[in-house]
């Protein structure tokens, strides 16, 4: 990666060329009729002081960082890219017609691979630069021979099988790869001292003349870009006889970089090493990266609702604006609002949320008449939900009837039916995902024969219908270490345990990085109960709207005050926690159903979403394209990893 410190010397030394340009008998002359001197840093101020008193006078440049001029510019995926190379690789193979001899030839010019198809079983070889072709059929015809599957000859640089056999050669370069990490811009002084203003000017020229729209010699041109003059600043003084400065700043911007040399896929067959191979039955492969759902509380699609109401109502303040859904409208007096939910709309909200990378919504229950329900019905008769499934939380709160043949009420029902759906989410066996939130005592009152009963209730009834028990997985609305719900779990007859969400509020605000660790320390507490587990990603939590305008619907302890809450986080930084969840997923046995649960599509009251939110120049995605871009990468890098070669 480019170093400032690099930077400084190439400018200097781009300077310098300029002004005195290479001679063919090694003697350096000054293109400007006067000598000046070059360097990095600053002059000594009496060496500066005899330069500029002498006749004629000496000029001076400098080069060196702007204070304070650095500014972040990191806009790029962290995709791997090619780097172009125009030189031959330099080895080549010819494949005899008869098909039983290939042939070698040339010299590698650089690293890479060769071998050989004997019989559809590949036999590749490492290369390095300088290999001859008679060392490389030598060292592919020890390899095979070693093996003993095959019976392989070798004549010089020919490679020879029985006439029942066939083999075919190739042999390709390693390609250099290299990624993006971060990237800066910076500004850079270059200071001229000159004995007169003439003399200052002509040096300005010559300056202007060697950097406008010029490369910097010795830096990766990955890494480096343009370099863009951006101000002349004046610095002199009546106190300095024969001194005349000025300031040329120029600005780059400063990619860092990392690298990488990827040995070249040739063949669809072959051991590659003892977990990977093409081609071959029986050999393990990567996971898959595991399937990832985000939770929907969806009182944002009819203002008609008193909870759409109480929601809009909350978030009035300015202040809060840009935590509205994305199609809101903020009218003239301050009042916010958005249009009722159409297929159109939620179909779009699919789309983002694919792009999103997520496999699966999980669906807060309501009654199927409230337009809480509003959203998940047209999710429902969506002909683009390919690729996104669904399931519910189940809230054991609204899950009892009096009025009910059998005591339960018909949004729990309707949850029931819903698991018989082809594009609900199934883990472990085709076995419907349901999570059930945690409720009180008093709201499980009227329960018919408790919370366990109410769940054998549920797994019995999937069962008869689709012939499988759902996977229970029983939330809780804090993290372990404030609420233990693993034996409340057990005692439902859950399946696993986990969180709706995990905060935890110290009575002052906390850095996003805090609940990053929040969670993620909830997962490792959750892993050593030995009880499953489904693990939870927080984007955010920031209940300040309701503390400040309280509401109904959301009632909150007299105790919480505005300090309590997350900064909100920045998309980055989202998508790493999310991932970080992923590789946990990948890592640990703690959570067999393997898949991961995220705080929240849209949670905007309370500080969590992914979906879009709301400003005056349209909606803002960043998280969704953030999130989405890293999921992408990982599951690329998840079908296809980073192999070591086996020579």
């Amino acid at each position: 990666m480019a170093q400032v410190c690099e930077v400084e010397a190439a400018l200097a030394k781009a300077i310098a060329n300029y002004i005195y340009p290479p001679q063919t008998n090694g003697t350096l002359v000054s293109v400007l009729g006067f000598d000046v001197k070059i360097c990095r840093g600053w002059p000594q101020e009496t060496e500066l002081g005899n330069d500029v008193m002498s006749a004629p006078g000496t000029g001076w440049i400098t080069v060196n960082q702007k204070p304070d001029s650095a500014t972040n510019k990191t806009r790029y995926r962290r995709n791997w890219f090619e780097k172009g190379n125009d030189t031959p690789f330099g080895l080549t193979v010819l494949t005899a017609n008869t098909g039983n001899a290939v042939t070698f030839q040339g010299t590698a010019a650089r690293n890479g691979v060769a071998g050989v198809v004997i019989n559809d079983v590949a036999y590749p070889a490492a290369v390095k630069t300088g290999d001859s072709a008679t060392l490389i059929a030598q060292t592919i015809a020890a390899k095979v021979n070693n093996v003993g599957e095959a019976a392989l000859s070798c004549s010089d640089t020919t490679l020879t099988v029985a006439s029942s056999d066939t083999i075919y050669g190739k042999a390709a370069e390693t390609v250099e790869i290299y990624r993006e990490l971060s990237r800066t811009e910076q500004g850079f002084s270059i200071s001229i001292f000159a004995p007169s203003i003439e003399m200052r000017d002509t040096i300005e020229q010559a300056v202007t003349s060697a950097l406008l729209e010029q490369k910097l010699p010795d830096i990766d041109k990955n890494e480096l870009g343009y370099l863009r003059f951006s101000s002349r600043e004046l610095v002199d003084t009546n106190l300095n006889a024969n001194l005349y400065r000025l300031d040329l700043v120029w600005k780059t911007e400063i990619a860092w970089t990392e690298s990488a040399q990827s040995a070249p896929v040739l063949w669809p067959v072959g051991i590659v090493n003892s977990a990977w191979a093409f081609g071959v039955a029986g050999t393990e492969t990567p996971a898959a990266l595991p399937p990832l759902g985000a939770i929907r509380f969806d009182a944002w699609y009819d203002m008609n609702n008193t909870i759409d109401q109480q929601c809009a109502d909350a978030l009035s303040d300015p202040e809060w604006y840009y935590r509205l859904p994305g199609n809101s409208a903020v009218n003239s007096t301050g009042s916010v609002s958005w249009p009722t939910a159409t297929q159109a709309s939620i179909d779009a909200e699919i789309a983002l949320a694919v792009s999103c990378g997520l496999s699966f919504w999980a669906f807060d229950s309501y009654d199927k008449d409230n337009t809480l329900s509003l959203a998940l019905s047209l999710y429902l008769s969506s002909s683009e939900k390919n690729g996104l499934q669904f399931c519910m939380i189940g809230q054991s709160s609204n899950w009892s009837d009096q009025n009910s043949s059998d005591g339960y009420s018909d949004i729990l029902k309707r949850d029931i039916a819903l698991m018989a759906r082809s594009e609900y989410m199934t883990v472990m066996g085709e076995r419907p995902l349901y999570f059930v939130l945690d409720a009180s005592s008093e709201q499980l009152a009227e329960l018919p024969g408790g919370l366990n009963t109410a769940i054998t209730f549920v797994r019995d009834s999937v069962s008869d219908a689709i012939g499988v028990t759902p996977y229970i997985v029983y939330l809780s609305g804090a993290a372990l270490a404030d609420y233990n719900n693993t034996s409340a779990a057990q005692a439902a007859g859950a399946d696993a345990a986990g969180a709706y969400c995990t905060p935890r509020l110290s009575g002052a605000p906390q850095p996003y990085s805090a609940l990053v660790h929040a969670a993620e320390s909830d997962w490792a507490d959750r892993a050593a109960t030995g009880f499953p587990m489904i693990p939870t990603a927080m984007t955010g939590w920031d209940q300040r709207p309701l503390v400040e305008r309280p509401q109904e619907f959301y009632p909150l302890s007299s105790a919480l005050t505005d300090n309590n809450y997350y900064e909100d986080a920045s998309a980055p930084d989202i998508a790493n926690h999310i991932m970080n969840m992923a590789r946990f997923l990948q890592s640990s046995s703690a959570s067999p159903a393997s898949v991961g649960l995220i705080y929240a599509w849209n949670e905007f009251a309370e500080g969590g979403w992914l979906a879009p939110t709301y400003s005056a120049d349209g909606p803002v995605t960043d998280r969704i394209l953030a999130v989405g871009s890293a999921i992408t990468d990982a599951t690329r890098e998840s079908v296809f990893p980073d192999l070591p070669f086996i020579t």
